[in-house]
């Protein structure tokens, strides 16, 4: 079996604060950079019981921004994508949210929305930093506030119009006045939920991790990154299999762990965007030291009812042969097994 070579989860985080101002452009500029001004007063607003942040400074780039293009139900200015910082918030003994801050543009001026996600990206809290509209307390109150909060990205999206433009008016509590600005709401917890998955994935992904090693293994599972998962060993072994060319997944995207307590291998966990039709999910595998699989989980809850029972059948199953695959995610299954097992 050949040796994956290991990226030890340590210091993910870095701080990075450099910013300068001179004219409108650039001061719109630096505020999607440094969007807390004072990091430690509005993460205390958003999770009053946290003890300390880090910050992670990303630059969009090209191949992300067209992820994130492909993922969003409306359009994005270029301009909205450049850098961008990611709190990563600690509580007293373990992780307790990301937060993100977005700067929106709006018929009143710039509004800025500071988000706070949980290891699933869903939206826990929110508040507007900058908004000049009157409707600002009305968004942010617990009637608004219930339609954002741990809701799916299905759920998000099935708020908007169909091109994604505006805030469709049915069943909404939101006054008519009041609907630009919910809109902007509901696109930008959108865009963050999506920008946070793709441009912080290894980060956000190691964290998810760890805790469903924890979850599945004990507190002393710890995880190692894999590197290099699509090497010249593995094409050729799927190719072998009859998986030369991926079945739903998005290679590029496939990130995977190794679990460990102390120096024994005893399980692997594995993320996985999956398409198929009109079905979009992002996948989290856990695996057993045998092969089993121990869980899939749809951590975004985009699947359709149907779908999700079926990938809940795989649990508890090894998979080897292309022969015995009868649907589109036992040959899901197949292939993250054969990444895991490397046989």
């Amino acid at each position: 079996m050949p040796k994956m070579k290991l990226k030890v989860l340590g210091p993910l985080l870095s701080t990075l604060f450099l910013c300068s101002t001179g004219g409108d452009a650039a001061a719109q500029n630096f505020e999607a950079f440094c969007a807390l001004r004072d990091p430690e007063r509005e993460i205390r607003l958003l999770a009053p019981g946290y003890e300390s942040f880090r910050s992670l400074v990303r630059t969009i780039t090209t191949d992300s921004r067209e992820k994130i293009l492909d993922e969003v139900p409306f359009s994005m200015h270029f301009d909205e994508l450049g850098q961008h910082t990611l709190y990563v918030v600690r509580s007293e003994e373990d992780f307790h949210g990301y937060v993100h801050v977005r700067s929106e543009s709006f018929k009143w001026g710039l509004v800025r929305i500071a988000w706070l996600m949980n290891a699933d990206l869903e939206i826990t809290g929110y508040r507007f930093q900058r908004c000049r509209s009157s409707w600002r307390s009305e968004l942010e109150s617990p009637a608004v506030s219930e339609l954002i909060v741990h809701k799916t990205m299905a759920d998000l999206r099935g708020m908007l119009s169909q091109d994604g433009s505006l805030v469709e008016r049915a069943g909404s509590p939101v006054p008519e006045a009041a609907r630009d600005l919910m809109t902007v709401l509901v696109q930008s917890a959108i865009k963050t939920r999506v920008v946070t998955g793709i441009v912080w994935a290894q980060e956000v992904g190691s964290i998810k991790a760890a805790s469903m090693s924890r979850a599945f293994f004990g507190d002393a599972a710890q995880v190692n990154q894999q590197v290099g998962l699509y090497d010249e060993a593995t094409m050729a072994k799927l190719s072998g299999r009859g998986l030369a060319d991926p079945i739903g997944f998005d290679r590029s995207r496939v990130y995977s762990w190794q679990v460990n307590v102390t120096q024994d291998v005893i399980g692997g966990v594995y993320f996985t965007p999956w398409a198929a039709g009109d079905e979009h999910a992002m996948l989290w595998w856990v695996f057993a030291v045998d092969g089993r699989i121990l869980s899939v989980e749809d951590s975004q809850g985009s699947l359709e009812p149907q779908t999700s029972e079926l990938f809940q059948k795989l649990i508890g199953r090894k998979f080897g042969e292309k022969s015995k695959c009868k649907t589109a995610c036992e040959l899901a299954a197949l292939e993250v097994t054969l990444l895991y097992t490397k046989d």
